[in-house]
């Protein structure tokens, strides 16, 4: 029976962060043009769009409005580098984890057992490229919006600090350019460093189909071949949970938003106290009805879900 190829699965997937530069064909980033393509891609479009949004903080021209719009752009682009440093930082890692899924002890036996895989992957295929589909246009109307929409003339896509005045061209052509490039890889690498890390754990589940079929179809008339299959499978369960442990370095990002989630819920919940500390009693009954519904409506916290399945807390996290 032919081999089956785990990395074929995820080949767009591993196409587009080799695209911007994330991922290089050893296992590591050496001195080759594809590496420095990489410091270019990395450096001036996702960290260097980041620089410029740091900067454009602490810039006295900014407006109010204008301040909120970078502040969230800063958040977001701290998210991103830490992907993309941990991806990186981890890549040997990575590859020696493909490397391992396509070794013999991973393999599906049998057809049925690939059958028995197949929707958990078909499942992770739909969801990539429904988030593509639904993605792409979105990312695309947001860069192009400013050329519809014309409210003021030489405006970006992003309101950040250069130092150069954008309002003349050519130079208001090239930064558009710029910030255009550097949304789409900043994009690409977020998406796709996450589903990544989404394959891998499918990839995990899987293996523990191929390990629960190979145990209940633990049958022989020997005792020697019935022990050489039980070797095989007690073997084939430790490596799927050295696996696991080999992709945890990723999951820094789910204690971030639990954090802040946490924080969220945290600074929510005093706000029925701060309205209760106010000056109420010595207010209208009128207004006393309003900060009433003021309280009742705070006691319930503000808490962030992912599709209502679970809140992002540091409870869930710890659990």
């Amino acid at each position: 029976m032919e081999r089956f190829d785990w990395k074929f699965v995820i080949k767009f997937n591993i196409f587009s962060l080799w695209i911007i530069g994330l991922w290089p064909s050893d296992n590591e980033y050496k001195f080759t043009f594809y590496t420095l393509y990489a410091v270019i891609s990395i450096g001036v479009f996702i960290n260097g769009l980041g620089i410029l949004i740091t900067i454009s903080i602490f810039m006295v021209n900014v407006d109010s409005e204008d301040l909120e719009e970078v502040i969230m752009y800063f958040v977001e682009e701290i998210l991103v580098n830490i992907k993309v440093i941990m991806l990186i930082k981890n890549m040997r890692l990575l590859k020696q984890i493909m490397t391992t899924l396509n070794s013999d002890v991973f393999q599906p036996k049998n057809f049925r057992q690939r059958q028995l895989i197949a929707p958990a992957l078909d499942f992770w295929k739909m969801v990539y490229n429904v988030f593509t589909a639904a993605g792409g246009p979105t990312v695309v109307l947001w860069l192009i919006a400013p050329l519809l929409i014309r409210t003021k003339e030489f405006q970006l896509p992003f309101k950040i600090w250069y130092p150069y005045n954008t309002k003349v061209s050519p130079l208001y052509e090239i930064t558009y350019c710029h910030q255009t490039l550097a949304y789409v890889y900043t994009a690409i690498s977020v998406y796709n460093a996450d589903m990544l890390i989404a394959a891998l754990m499918v990839f995990i589940g899987a293996q523990c189909d191929i390990l629960s079929d190979d145990l209940r179809n633990l049958r022989d008339n020997t005792v020697v071949s019935f022990n050489k299959k039980l070797r095989n499978c007690i073997r084939h369960h430790q490596l799927i949970l050295t696996y696991i442990v080999t992709i945890t370095f990723y999951l820094i990002q789910i204690s971030t938003y639990c954090w802040f989630g946490n924080e969220a819920k945290v600074k929510s919940n005093q706000i029925s106290h701060a309205v209760f500390e106010s000056d109420w009693i010595h207010q209208p009954l009128e207004r006393k009805k309003n900060i009433l519904m003021i309280i009742i409506r705070s006691q319930k916290p503000i808490r962030l879900s992912a599709f209502n399945l679970f809140y992002l807390s540091l409870d869930i996290y710890i659990q």
